[in-house]
């Protein structure tokens, strides 16, 4: 029997993300909250995509913690913070936020932000040497 995929609307695959993730599926929390952070089939909701990254930080798996870590770094990186705070504290908790993750569990992608980080100053005082080192460590896998 040859049977042909029904698309589904916006709010049926959030809702079925959203059940996966009552499930424990930590890709599916991954999912959903990037959803929510750039409005991809839902209303833009980066308090809800924060929740969901930080709850994924407390993940016991060091993998999926050091990858919560790097998207919660990103979502402060890109310029969400809470009321009241400065874009500099923004900053300081995006860094704090891909140290962590490069530390949990050789993560390319936050030592190369971290790199960044350092080569434009942000931050943390210029360095491009140590914006180089950290290009190399992520270059090698960690």
């Amino acid at each position: 029997m040859n049977r042909k995929a029904i698309p589904l609307r916006g709010e049926e695959v959030i809702a079925r993300l959203e059940a996966r993730v009552q499930n424990g599926s930590a890709e599916a929390a991954f999912a959903l909250a990037e959803a929510y952070q750039w409005g991809y089939l839902t209303e833009e909701d980066p308090a809800r995509a924060e929740r969901l990254y930080r709850r994924l930080c407390r993940s016991k798996s060091p993998a999926v913690a050091s990858r919560g870590f790097y998207r919660l770094g990103l979502l402060y990186y890109y310029g969400y913070r809470n009321k009241g705070e400065s874009p500099e504290a923004g900053l300081s908790f995006a860094f704090a936020c891909f140290m962590k993750s490069a530390i949990k569990f050789p993560n390319p992608p936050a030592l190369c932000r971290l790199g960044d980080m350092y080569r434009y100053g942000q931050y943390v005082e210029k360095n491009e040497a140590v914006a180089c080192e950290l290009y190399l460590k992520a270059r090698r896998g960690g």
